[in-house]
């Protein structure tokens, strides 16, 4: 038991400590409304991993609530909107937003001319001690794990160390494995004691090193890691690299003349992916344009279960890339014969490169390359506010370039040159795709002079650098020469003129007056479709045009001589793109790359090998080995496919089947006859059709979803060459035992095309069981629809 001892207390003592207790309870107060009224501020928050457009710049923890600014970068025209459900995720907890600033919330808001626009959104009160949480639309998009960018973790694990003298990133410790020299090394034991130091054993490749980590002192360690002498190291607390500590004064890039057997070998480490992010796929996609073919084209590189990944990309030359775009989005460059290790922390948010010479492309990563871009609409605005519009955009990216050459001055000279030549080459690239917004393609002379002086003649080197430069150099001599073009007249047509003076064809006056009058009707049709701006009445003007009489005529007459004329186009087509690109200013590189580009172009139209005298022409010209690599491949391919034997195939159906049989419907029907009882799924394509082809080429992914419904697939080819049309069927393999081919004559081909109603490729239909078309949609272009549509038609109790 306790006893208490009574006190007894006079005025004077009461009053004193009533004194006392309201000067405590003042200050008590003032403390409170001090700390209430306390903010925390996230300046340049860094984000783990997004799939949206929203950008959060800015983040303010206040007592009574949470606001994010934001930054989006979308055309101007289109919208956005900032849903009512918007909410910040913390520690378990949602907190809803109550308002936004700058854009109406819950409604629809127009982008700007200027592409642009900051916002704040306010929430309800995020506990002040957060370090991280997600900005999300549920069932939308989101912005995950944002974190202050000063934000240093307690002990050494997910830590990422860079050397204080070099300034690159020096090792990185995490749970899971130690990214050391380029490589994730596997953890064999670890310590941290409680003064903070750690002691790591790991291993790779059959190879044991010890890693000792210093004591952390005025912000920095020493590691040391094997026999290799201590490091240096700070904590990298950012998404990138800070300024490196010493100047960079090398110029220009690794050049190694355009070959055709580099490559550059990318190692990386998706770290820590939240599901939404291994929804996209258990694989790393590299894209990188083909100077030589004006292609995109795609590398795929599996990732195992930790998210880490190899991947060998050919190059012909230092080239601008793109990593993961489907993610995050690495958008660097690469030099041929180098190794890069790439890590993405989904986690942390870090964007780091390892390697022998990383520099630059760290430097990326934390000084983000500055997009001058501009899409010109038809009907909206003309060439010249769309020119003033483009140069204000310029000028804006390099007033940034200079502001931060002020204030990081240790920036390289070559990340310099690199944004120099990233924003020339992109304000070139959108004023020259303007000529599709007008009248004939045609641009305003002082305006194509304008590029030609501003970024024409000061192309990036080497001309793989920067991805836009391939599109500009396409735009820039398709428009110069299209003048040239216009006096030199249609090829086809003067190949005709020409051979048939030579007595290398014979025409009756009749037929050459068919040429001719289709050379007219040509021009007139295209001076209609420069004033139409409705694509899809435009493409119809052409489809019908394709469908007269005089049409018709002019095809029948361009297949009974098209290997003649071909070869003698070709011969024409040599010469003058090699003129086109010396008077565009192209010097010998430039030259050989357009006229490699041409050549490939050539062999993908016709889908057959060029004949043997153009090709020695060809190899005369392209020195580059990369460019005639490149070229000799594709006629190398089409040879072998053009050898592949067809005969015994049944897919392959003879025009002789049907031969007196007239009409669209009663042609149809006799076609089909053979399948009644069985779905038909029809496409009508042809081989000078580019969309025809790219669906063609994923014939085998739809035939395998349409084998348990048994649908047969009826494939009739529009005003297609023989050789092109076979060599397309083999190219992608559309065979199989219910497959059928038929290339008609064209007036019976006309027929069923009229009789359908087609006026766009590919068109396709879907028939009946009973033999009748069926009024839906059957494109196989999406599968997921058809495959619904087809089951729910065979199998309809279900």
């Amino acid at each position: 038991m306790c006893k208490f001892m009574p006190v007894n207390l006079d005025n004077s003592m009461m009053k004193h400590m009533k004194l006392k207790l309201i000067a405590l309870l003042w200050v008590t107060f003032a403390v409170v409304c001090t700390w209430a009224s306390d903010s925390v501020v996230w300046h340049h928050p860094v984000v783990g991993y997004t799939h949206s457009i929203v950008e959060v710049t800015k983040v303010v923890l206040h007592a009574d609530r949470t606001e994010v600014s934001c930054h989006v970068h979308y055309p101007s025209g289109y919208w956005i909107q900032i849903l009512r459900t918007t909410e910040l995720q913390a520690d378990g907890r949602n907190f809803p937003v109550r308002n936004a600033s700058g854009i109406p919330l819950g409604e629809r808001y127009t982008m700007p001319e200027s592409d642009e626009v900051d916002f704040t959104l306010t929430f309800d009160a995020v506990p002040l001690g957060t370090v991280k949480m997600n900005l999300v639309e549920p069932d939308g998009w989101a912005v995950y794990n944002i974190r202050p960018e000063d934000y240093r973790p307690e002990g050494i694990e997910d830590t990422y160390w860079r050397d204080v003298c070099t300034g690159d990133w020096f090792v990185g410790f995490s749970g899971d494995g130690v990214i050391y020299d380029g490589k994730v090394w596997d953890v064999v034991s670890r310590e941290e004691r409680r003064d903070g130091r750690g002691q790591w054993v790991i291993a790779y490749g059959g190879e044991q090193l010890a890693v000792e980590v210093g004591k952390e002192k005025r912000g920095t360690r020493r590691i040391t890691v094997g026999k290799e002498p201590a490091v240096e190291c700070s904590l990298i607390t950012g998404a990138a690299l800070p300024d490196y500590p010493v100047e960079d004064l090398r110029e220009g890039f690794k050049d190694n003349g355009y070959r055709a057997d580099d490559s550059v070998t990318i190692v990386g480490w998706m770290k820590d992916m939240p599901a939404e992010a291994w929804e996209k796929g258990r694989s790393v996609e590299i894209l990188r344009n083909n100077i030589f073919t004006d292609k995109q084209e795609s590398f795929v590189a599996a990732m195992d279960s930790t998210g880490r990944f190899s991947v060998r990309v050919p190059l012909v030359n230092t080239s601008e890339i793109y990593i993961d775009i489907g993610r995050k989005g690495v958008n660097t460059v690469v030099e041929p014969g180098e190794t890069y290790f790439l890590l993405h922390d989904f986690s942390t948010g870090h964007v780091l490169f390892m390697g022998e010479d990383v520099r630059f492309q760290n430097e990326l990563q934390t000084h983000p390359p500055l997009y001058v871009d501009g899409y010109l609409r038809k009907g909206q605005g003309t060439v010249d506010e769309f020119r003033t519009q483009m140069e204000e955009k310029y000028r804006h990216a390099v007033e940034e370039l200079s502001r931060r050459v002020g204030e990081h001055p240790n920036l390289s000279r070559r990340y310099r040159y690199f944004m120099e030549s990233f924003a020339l080459t992109g304000l070139g690239r959108s004023m020259m795709q303007a000529r599709f917004a007008v009248p004939d393609w045609q641009l305003p002379e002082d305006y194509v002079d304008f590029v030609r002086t501003k970024v024409w003649q000061r192309p990036p080197k080497p001309y793989t650098l920067c991805q836009n430069f391939g599109i500009l150099m396409r735009d820039y001599i398709g428009h110069s020469s299209k003048a040239k073009d216009k006096a030199r007249g249609n090829a086809v047509f003067n190949a005709f003129k020409r051979l048939r003076q030579q007595g290398e064809i014979s025409m009756t006056e009749e037929e050459a007056n068919t040429v001719e009058a289709y050379r007219l009707a040509i021009k007139e049709l295209q001076e209609k479709l420069n004033v139409e701006p409705s694509d899809s009445l435009r493409q119809r003007m052409v489809v019908e045009f394709g469908k007269s009489d005089l049409g018709q005529r002019f095809i029948s007459l361009f297949k009974r001589f098209e290997d003649v004329l071909n070869e003698e186009v070709l011969a024409d087509n040599i010469d003058f793109w090699k003129e086109n690109a010396e008077s565009a200013g192209c010097d010998s590189i430039l030259c050989q790359i357009h006229l490699a580009r041409n050549l490939y172009r050539q062999i993908d139209n016709i889908r057959k090998p060029l004949p043997d005298r153009m090709m020695a022409k060809a190899e005369r010209e392209i020195r580059l080995e990369g460019g005639w690599d490149i070229v000799s491949r594709e006629q190398e391919k089409y040879v072998a496919i053009q050898n592949r034997d067809l005969s015994g195939v049944g897919s392959l159906k003879s025009a002789e089947d049907v031969k007196d049989v007239t009409g669209g419907e009663a042609l149809l029907r006799k076609l089909t006859e053979p399948y009644r009882g069985k779905l038909v799924l029809l496409d009508i394509w042809g081989t000078w059709c580019g969309p025809c082809k790219e669906a063609l080429s994923h014939s085998h992914e739809l035939f395998e979803r349409m084998r348990p419904y048994g649908v047969v697939f009826l494939y009739l080819a529009n005003r297609s060459a023989e050789d092109s049309w076979k060599n397309v069927i083999k190219q992608y393999d559309v065979l199989g035992d219910n497959v059928v081919h038929y290339n008609l004559p064209d007036d019976q081909q006309r027929a069923i095309e009229q009789y359908l109603g087609v006026n766009s490729f590919p068109s396709y239909r879907l028939i009946g069981v009973d033999g009748h078309v069926l009024d839906v949609n059957a494109d196989p272009r999406n599968l997921d629809a058809l495959e619904g549509l087809v089951k729910r038609l065979v199998l309809p109790e279900q």
